[in-house]
């Protein structure tokens, strides 16, 4: 009887050993595939905020050589009403022309000489040499020429030189229109982006000098960037993009995005450092190896218990206190695991009283009497930690849920702040198991840090927002004062209506960012919430609205029976502005737009929901995950204006009204987007 059992142990250890070097490999690779991930999510993170920085500069550079070749093809047309007569002084004591961004501008006629300029005092200095007059002798590419950074000779400061050829009515040379800009403009816009003393934010031209550069805290221009890889990349034709390469310049690996000025031979790149962003990357990485060290340890332990266990099982001498021995380290390694973790878990028993505490747990709610947690019920527990909470916060209602909910064990990751001591933000998820000995485990992590950047990054856009928007408040008002005014010339009027749109037009987008980013702080707390019916805002909304004179106004259906929900009138109405002006926007061939009120059941509750619908252009499957995030636009032409902010608004209003959205559209057919509202009053229920 002894001899087939002896046999048999030797090929089952060996079994067991292959089982536990499996798992331990399984891990491995688990883990990196986790370090994968984590490393993609860092980069495609900071990708897309260098993404919006990108943005912005390039928007902030675009507006102001734009508005500069607006200058230069003003004194293009001066000169050929005036020619060597034309005075520019008197252009500069207007006080239009901001000194601090505009050196100069100035008038270099046949021969190379400044004949004109807006500076109080100059010379008539030679130019013939520069590159920014020489460029325009052979022929007029009628182009803005922007050259590197150069020492001007009138103003005696280092300056960007925007050149245009002027032609006379002959078609020979007549000279230069020049505007000289001040590169710091540009630099201390630069300063206020770049985070960090490794971040990078600069203009270059496609010749790869550097017009305007910030790197870190140090400010320069001029600087030869040629050998760097995003110029193949432009020549290739890709003008929008990321990639990472080690900087000609200080040899500091970043991850860069670059995005071409549209219309200038420009480039906008920002850059940050991968060490500083693959930090926390580094930091969760050590984490999870050793987390598998510990685990393959583990692995290893019980696979040799296993194998010590069948070797005195052989020898008949196996006694049960090395059993419980066993257990007791096994215990031990699985309760040194929990206490290493930085995250924290409480789970409870089958008779839904609290088992086991972590140490993480306890130093999160440090302050909060954890000693007496020990065998509370979960309802006392729900109770208690809702307690623990900041006033708002209905944490009972979900532990709740939890219990209640058998056929939903993992339920969505919740967050929630502690006010005692330093303010913690903490990410609670649940795994609930009915059928074993643990029914429930709760997982909480600190996310104090990612909560904090979140709203830095929200204090910025709203800070940026609100420095933008009163320069340009004076833009638009002066513009339209000089407009109002009247005795312009046709091309003075035509350009001062150019300014004028565009001025209201970035008036617009400031204002969007800064309503989007107030619902953000405040969360609805400065929503005025009555009884409204639906059938007399909609009827409002559809009144006030103003389609573009060649188009029919929308096409309104409302049921017989009052609708009615709580809400806040105003916030409502600007949703529906906002609905009705995107799909007259996004139907510029035309078709009605309807705007449909229906009662419908959402989950066994009557719910109001309300169509706008038009006949336009449609998006794609893709374009339509995409159409609430903030900035994205379906329209990748340029054609119709907007910055993608006004969706993202809709969704933040309606979700704080615990309502949602949905978009059905198919491409060329057109959009259908639907807001669903909870009714406050229902008067007959739906069919």
């Amino acid at each position: 009887m002894k001899e087939p059992l002896i046999r048999n142990i030797a090929p089952l250890i060996t079994t067991i050993w292959m089982a536990a070097s499996l798992l331990i490999l399984f891990s491995w690779h688990h883990v990196d595939d986790l370090e994968q991930q984590g490393l993609n999510l860092a980069l495609s993170s900071q990708e897309q905020d260098l993404r919006n920085l990108t943005f912005v500069a390039e928007e902030h550079a675009r507006r102001t050589i734009e508005t500069a070749d607006q200058w230069l093809r003003l004194v293009q047309a001066r000169y050929l009403d005036h020619g060597p007569l034309l005075d520019l002084q008197q252009l500069a004591a207007t006080g239009m022309i901001d000194p601090q961004i505009f050196i100069q501008i100035g008038v270099i006629n046949d021969r190379g000489i400044l004949i004109a300029s807006t500076l109080s005092r100059f010379k008539k200095v030679d130019l013939s040499d520069r590159k920014h007059f020489l460029v325009h002798i052979a022929a007029d590419s009628n182009a803005t020429f922007i050259s590197e950074p150069v020492l001007g000779r009138a103003s005696g400061v280092w300056a960007i030189q925007l050149t245009r050829r002027i032609t006379l009515k002959d078609g020979s040379f007549g000279g230069v229109a020049v505007l000289s800009m001040n590169p710091d403009y540009f630099t201390h816009f630069y300063s206020q982006l770049v985070q960090g003393k490794k971040g990078m934010e600069a203009i270059y031209g496609f010749d790869g000098v550097a017009r305007a550069r910030v790197l870190g805290t140090a400010v320069d221009f001029g600087a030869n960037v040629q050998k760097s890889k995003v110029f193949s990349l432009i020549n290739g034709g890709k003008m929008e993009g990321s990639f990472i390469e080690h900087s000609v310049v200080d040899g500091v690996e970043r991850l860069y995005y670059y995005r071409a000025i549209k219309g200038f031979p420009l480039l906008m790149i920002s850059g940050e450092a991968v060490d500083k962003i693959l930090d926390d990357h580094i930091l969760a990485n050590n984490a999870l190896n050793l987390q598998a060290l510990l685990l393959s340890a583990l692995i290893v332990i019980i696979a040799g218990m296993v194998h010590y266990h069948l070797v005195r099982v052989r020898n008949w001498v196996k006694s049960r206190e090395e059993v419980m021995l066993e257990t007791q380290i096994r215990k031990a390694h699985l309760e040194a695991i929990f206490s290493m973790s930085p995250d924290g878990f409480v789970s409870f028993d089958e008779q839904h009283r609290i088992s086991f505490v972590s140490p993480s747990f306890k130093k999160m709610v440090a302050g909060n009497e954890v000693d007496s947690l020990e065998k509370m019920h979960e309802d006392d527990f729900a109770y208690w930690f809702a307690s623990c909470c900041i006033p708002g916060v209905s944490y009972r209602g979900h532990m709740k849920t939890v219990f209640e909910d058998e056929h939903s064990p993992i339920l969505n990751y919740h967050q929630v702040e502690f006010p005692r001591c330093k303010r913690r933000v903490l990410q609670v998820a649940s795994l609930r198991n009915a059928s074993g000995p643990v029914p429930l485990l709760m997982y909480f992590r600190d996310v104090t840090h990612e909560s904090e950047v979140e709203r830095m990054k929200s204090d910025f856009l709203t800070t940026a927002a609100h420095e933008l928007r009163t320069p340009m408040s004076s833009i638009y008002g002066y513009t339209e004062i000089l407009i109002s005014d009247g005795g312009l010339s046709e091309i003075q009027a035509d350009y001062l209506n150019i300014i004028y749109k565009q001025s209201e037009i970035i008036t617009h987008i400031l204002d969007e960012l800064l309503d989007l980013a107030r619902i953000e702080a405040r969360q609805g707390s400065d929503f005025r919430y009555s009884c409204v019916e639906l059938q007399g805002l909609l009827r409002s909304a559809v009144g006030l609205f103003e389609p573009v004179p060649s188009r029919a106004p929308p096409v309104l259906k409302l049921p017989s029976v009052p609708v009615i929900v709580d809400a806040d009138e105003d916030k409502l109405h600007q949703v529906m502005m906002n609905l009705l002006s995107n799909a007259y926007k996004f139907s510029p061939n035309g078709g009605d737009v309807e705007v449909e009120l229906e009662l419908v059941m959402v989950d066994g509750t009557a719910t109001a929901c309300i169509h706008v619908s038009d006949r336009g252009m449609g998006l794609t499957a893709e374009q339509v995950e995409k159409v609430f995030v903030r900035f994205y636009r379906a329209d990748a032409s340029g054609k119709i204006s907007g910055a993608g902010l006004g969706l993202s608004i809709v969704k933040e209003i309606v979700e704080l009204h615990a309502g949602h959205l949905s978009v059905k559209s198919k491409v060329g057919e057109g959009t259908r987007i639907s807001v669903f509202l909870p009714t406050a009053h229902l008067q007959v229920h739906p069919s």
